[in-house]
């Protein structure tokens, strides 16, 4: 049968029948293969579906159809299209397993899975309701109140007190996570190590510098309340409305960014990271003593006014360097592109005129460098003969030349052959 995505009849009047005029007088479509006693009609029937749809089945070389059958493929088609629109419409959820499905064929699969079989029993056992009623308009809307009450009564105008209502209704009606709920899916442990043991191996879950945590419950508290009230993903930030973070591996604690540090940093403690643990946390009201400043100028001397209660550690005037009592000094993270460099050591100047005047007139009497290096001695030999420099000289012209030639010779070798062979796979 052949495809068509007409979804009304437009037919004439009449049908086909007999004519009662003489055949030079009735006027034909030859598509439909009728005839018509008035041009008015012909030209109506010309505007039918019928008659475009006589007309591609010309086109495609198929004898055309009568008006009786084409109403008959109309209907047919119009009742296939509402079956199409009620399974494209289908949705059912399964709260055993977590999942909504959007296609009749693929719920049904499911339910006769063994991992929604194992699932269902294992939350009958935990005390959990099962539901495998088809979602409806009603139910969906009801599901979507909770997620959309913050954004879709926020406007421009929203005062601070409406914000704070808001956000109030929000988190009240937002779904609370316990230490034994796992972040990323419904599954409840029935202890809290057991519980991260599950996030890690079902969901690759992993806690960063977790040698320096301090509160893991609260941390995790925190991460639920960022998905359940916040509905943001843990590691992009971005607001979802899906499980779109589990999909792409976001099962993560964002730790790149440093505003991503400062978010978690109250649950941690780095104090044993620093450098001198032997100082003394200082809290900000108490009396400290002045510290020692050291002040180099462009001599190279250190200027400081030293008081007696912080005399072994000195900073420089600028506070980039820390100046360790062993005369270390540690630079600021912030100069490190500098720090990386490698200068090569100058020579004074003394010497290098020295080196310079030797390499001059040593040839004259008797002197030869060791190598060619800044570090190279000079050591004393036998008086140079000239005419034995003047033979080392023409050598090693000579041998500079046939390294020229040969060179030459290779950059024109390599012009002979214009044409390569096709390689045979």
């Amino acid at each position: 049968m052949e495809a068509t995505t007409l979804t009304t009849i437009n037919l004439p009047s009449f049908t086909a029948s007999v004519p009662q005029k003489p055949r030079s007088q009735l006027f034909t479509c030859l598509a439909c293969q009728v005839t018509f006693p008035a041009a008015d009609l012909q030209r109506e029937h010309y505007g039918t579906d019928w008659h475009r749809y006589n007309l591609k089945r010309k086109v495609a070389e198929l004898p055309p159809i009568t008006a009786e059958l084409f109403t008959q493929k109309v209907l047919a088609q119009q009742v296939q299209n509402r079956d199409n629109e009620a399974k494209a419409s289908f949705s059912a959820a399964c709260d055993a397993c977590g999942k909504i499905y959007y296609s009749e064929n693929a719920y049904s699969n499911h339910l006769q899975s063994n991992k929604h079989k194992l699932a269902e029993i294992k939350a009958a056992q935990e005390g959990v309701k099962q539901s495998k009623k088809p979602l409806t308009e009603k139910n969906i809307d009801t599901n979507t109140t909770n997620k959309d009450v913050s954004t879709a009564m926020i406007t421009e105008e929203t005062t601070e007190a409406e914000l704070q209502e808001i956000m109030t209704k929000k988190i009240a009606s937002a779904v609370k996570l316990t230490e034994l709920d796992c972040l990323f899916c419904v599954h409840k442990s029935s202890t809290f190590e057991s519980n991260l043991q599950h996030m890690t191996k079902a969901h690759n879950f992993f806690i960063p510098d977790l040698e320096y945590l301090v509160d893991l419950r609260g941390l995790i508290k925190y991460l639920g309340e960022k998905i359940t009230v916040g509905n943001i993903c843990l590691y992009c930030g971005r607001g979802l409305r899906s499980t779109e973070a589990i999909d792409k591996g976001h099962c993560k604690v964002a730790y790149d960014r440093e505003e991503d540090i400062m978010d978690i940093v109250d649950y941690y403690d780095f104090s044993s990271s620093y450098p001198d643990e032997e100082w003394e946390d200082i809290e900000d009201d108490e009396e400290v003593g002045d510290e020692e400043i050291l002040v180099e100028d462009r001599s190279g001397e250190i200027n400081a006014k030293k008081l007696p209660e912080r005399a072994d550690v000195f900073y420089t005037d600028n506070e980039t360097e820390l100046i360790l009592p062993s005369g270390a000094r540690i630079g600021h993270r912030s100069l490190q592109r500098y720090y990386k460099q490698y200068l090569r050591p100058r020579e004074p100047r003394e010497n290098a005129t020295v080196n310079r005047l030797l390499t001059d007139y040593s040839r004259d009497f008797g002197y030869q460098r060791t190598s060619r290096t800044r570090e190279s001695g000079i050591m004393v030999t036998h008086p140079v003969d000239k005419n034995a420099d003047t033979a080392t000289r023409v050598a090693f012209k000579d041998k500079r030349r046939q390294h020229e030639f040969d060179v030459r010779v290779g950059i024109k070798a390599n012009k002979l052959q214009r044409y390569f062979r096709a390689q045979i796979l």
